[in-house]
This record gives structure tokens, C-alpha cells and sequence, in this order.
């Protein structure tokens, strides 16, 4: 049986965790109930606490002039990375957040 569910799609907009990984009920919770961005609750973030207390960090870091880990750059903000250090996309619109990481990583 064929599996017509756009996962990478479901992925960009947040509403599972990654291609072919739906939420668990602790994340849908955090994500939907908590309204934790779901950058931070792939990190595992999960309460309201935790998400204060990383908001905290990344202030401090920020204050510091250190630049944010890549994995809570937004994937406008990977892109433009992306393209700083040549990293060449053929296509913006279908290249995964994931996907960048990995190559940014690379670099």
C-alpha cells in the first residue's frame, strides 16, 4: 500500500517531528498546548521551564556576540549561510532545514 503522506512537507511546517517521524504525545503537548517552537522541541524541549531557560541561554550568548547554533537558525537564516560559504541550492523551496544542517555541518 502506497503512503501518500507528504512527510517533508508535514516536516517544513512543523507538524511532525521529521520526514516519516510523527510527534509523541509529550511533544504534540509541548508543540500545540505549551506553543514551544518546534525547533526547540526537536532539541527536546518540552516545558515551559526548559523553553525559558534555553531562551535565557541564547540571550546570554547573543549579549556575548557569539553567533546561535545552527540548529536554532531559522532556514531563511541557513539559507543565506548556505550561500556565504558556496554552498550551492538548486532549489530553496525544496531543500529540507535538515538538509542544510547537514551541509553547513560539512563546512
Amino acid at each position: 500500500m502506497a503512503d501518500n503522506v507528504n512527510w517533508a512537507k508535514l516536516t517544513a511546517q512543523g507538524r511532525c517531528k521529521a520526514i516519516g517521524i510523527p510527534w509523541t504525545e509529550e511533544e504534540l503537548k509541548a508543540v500545540y498546548k505549551l506553543k514551544i517552537p518546534v525547533d526547540y522541541v526537536r532539541q527536546g524541549i518540552l516545558t515551559i521551564k526548559d523553553y525559558e531557560k534555553e531562551l535565557s541561554k541564547d540571550k546570554k550568548a547573543e549579549k556575548k556576540g557569539e553567533e546561535k547554533p545552527l540548529e536554532k537558525l531559522k532556514k531563511e537564516e541557513l539559507l543565506k549561510k548556505a550561500k556565504d560559504l558556496g554552498i550551492k541550492i538548486a532549489d530553496e523551496k525544496a531543500v529540507s532545514k535538515g538538509d542544510l544542517l547537514l551541509e553547513l555541518k560539512k563546512k
